[in-house]
């Protein structure tokens, strides 16, 4: 439990039908029906009617160090150097696994809808018989821009700034778009949720790019 986002004991969790500009096209706005953490101590059982409060209302708006500070009551092992570090290995899984068009090994960590929609898009690439080639070459930045309590669950917006090498062929294995050669400098924005009341660190992916 030492790492929220380790792979073995989480489930977390793109860019084009044929390339990875269109999959962020595609799947970068709210899927579905989508519309120092120095806190002052409290005794343990206003941290729990606290937190209790917060699952009962629609939307709690806090601060986002306000919220980071409950995660870490709720889960001690939660810190975010820790959280950023599993969201940058999980982004590469899911970005290669996209690519292959196999996300059996990535739906652990994807939420439903984000899911369901990874799967239309790979079906679509499938059917025009295009070839999807992703190559992360390094994280720009990777940073917590935002942190809220919406319907009982704790949300975490994470901002990836990345080059990636990433093109589409055809089934005569002509490149049609992207480059194979230049990286793109790509800025994806991806929310993970679990439970306030989840006794343990499980996060998935709800949504990609949700301010598109």
């Amino acid at each position: 439990m030492g790492n929220p986002f380790d792979p073995m004991n989480i489930l977390l969790v793109v860019f084009a039908v044929v390339a990875f500009i269109r999959l962020r096209s595609t799947l970068g706005k709210r899927t579905g029906n989508e519309e120092p953490l120095g806190y002052k101590k409290t005794p343990a059982a206003k941290q729990s009617n606290e937190i209790n409060s917060f699952s009962s209302d629609k939307t709690a708006k806090l601060p986002t160090q306000e919220v980071l500070s409950q995660i870490t009551k709720k889960d001690k092992n939660f810190t975010q150097e820790s959280f950023i570090s599993g969201a940058k290995s999980v982004y590469q899984m899911i970005i290669k696994s996209y690519a292959l068009g196999d996300l059996e090994d990535v739906k652990q960590f994807l939420g439903k809808d984000v899911h369901l929609g990874f799967l239309s898009a790979v079906d679509s690439r499938i059917k025009s018989e295009h070839k999807l080639f992703n190559e992360l070459i390094n994280f720009d930045s990777v940073e917590i821009s935002e942190a809220g309590i919406i319907g009982g669950n704790f949300e975490i917006t994470v901002s990836f700034k990345t080059k990636i090498i990433s093109y589409a062929t055809n089934k005569d294995g002509q490149t049609i778009e992207g480059n194979q050669d230049s990286p793109q400098s790509i800025t994806d924005t991806w929310v993970f949720e679990k439970s306030i009341n989840s006794q343990d660190p499980n996060w998935v992916l709800v949504s990609t790019n949700p301010d598109d």
